[in-house]
């Protein structure tokens, strides 16, 4: 075999590999782009929630009459949360009454 078409030969097969790189290349990077796509979708969502947090929680505080509405809502909580530990649920009616 002449060197000549030896030469020829490896340069196809890395020109080959070059190009086959290349396209996983780019698929890789398009998958990075929507996962980053999906990662600024969640950020933003996270930001919102954020958002609105502090402006029924935080900002309200700041004053007076927003920290005795926070009380109150958190009394509220609690009492609505002793009602139903205290209420039986329909479970536990049926199996204690058999």
């Amino acid at each position: 075999m002449d060197t000549t078409t030896f030469f020829l030969i490896i340069i196809i097969l890395v020109a080959i590999v070059l190009i086959a790189v290349g396209i996983y290349l780019i698929l890789v990077l398009h998958e990075a782009r929507i996962t980053l796509r999906r990662f600024n979708n969640i950020l933003d969502h996270v930001d919102s929630i954020i958002e609105i947090l502090d402006e029924k929680i935080a900002r309200p505080a700041s004053s007076l009459f927003g920290v005795l509405g926070l009380v109150k809502e958190a009394l509220e909580v609690v009492q609505n949360f002793r009602k139903e530990k205290k209420e039986p649920s329909h479970g536990e009616t049926q199996s204690s009454s058999q």
